[in-house]
């Protein structure tokens, strides 16, 4: 049988050595059993993880309670943890959110995003759709990275949606791994009557599942208050 692998030896640079002074006394010690777990394992808490960098070197651990972010950079050539920087947020930790539509439904997107605005505003979230792609920009770079930082996933599901190539192809799988390998939360919401039954989708609960537009604007407006509280719960566990 194998021996088990040794524990990646600890670096802390300076900036982690000074903001370490600063945690409150929880925090701090949170952090010793953080800093453990990782010597051992750097991918301890997949679900907690979220890659900085594109090669996933350098990473940032959110611990739920007491608030902590730990940011490391894992050298598996050399066996060594560089320890980058604490800090005990004392605001909520924004949640990165992919937003996945048809361009076809363009003005649910802009209808759901009002009733975002206030959990962004509140630092509760960030939100992130193509309409955030730069002119000249590579777009797949950047909806591939806004993926990668994506801690919930939003889907505005219509037969458009579920028809479309790149929707099939690039967005949903690489979301719906998200879900299943880091935890990303998926939300989706029914924006008009479709066959979301041949989708991978058809395996998660809707936020939504009767159809926007088969309701009237009073009825549109409660539904998408409703599901951005749900978010907020969501989000806030």
């Amino acid at each position: 049988m194998p021996d088990p692998p040794d524990e990646y030896a600890i670096q802390f640079s300076e900036p982690a050595r000074a903001s370490k002074k600063d945690l409150p006394p929880d925090a701090a010690l949170a952090l010793l059993d953080v800093v453990v777990a990782l010597a051992a394992d750097p991918n301890a808490f997949p679900n907690r993880t979220q890659a900085l960098s594109r090669d996933g070197k350098i990473r940032v651990y959110y611990h739920p309670s007491p608030p902590l972010q730990v940011t490391f950079e894992v050298d598996e050539s050399r066996h060594v943890l560089y320890l980058e920087h604490f800090v005990a947020p004392r605001v909520p930790i924004t949640k990165p959110i992919f937003i996945s539509y048809s361009h076809k439904d363009a003005k649910w997107l802009e209808k759901l995003k009002q009733f975002l605005l206030p959990l962004e505003q509140q630092g509760f979230i960030s939100v992130w759709d193509d309409t955030e792609i730069r002119p000249g920009a590579a777009w797949l770079d950047e909806i591939r990275d806004a993926i990668g930082l994506a801690r919930v996933a939003v889907f505005l599901v219509s037969q458009d949606f579920v028809n479309s190539p790149f929707i099939n192809e690039k967005e949903l799988p690489a979301l719906i791994e998200a879900a299943t390998g880091r935890g990303c939360l998926i939300f989706w919401i029914a924006v008009s009557s479709s066959t979301f039954e041949a989708t991978p989708l058809a395996k998660y609960q809707a936020a939504s599942s009767t159809p926007l537009d088969l309701m009237s604007e009073a009825e549109q407006n409660k539904v998408l208050a409703d599901i951005s509280r749900k978010l907020k719960a969501a989000i806030s566990q």
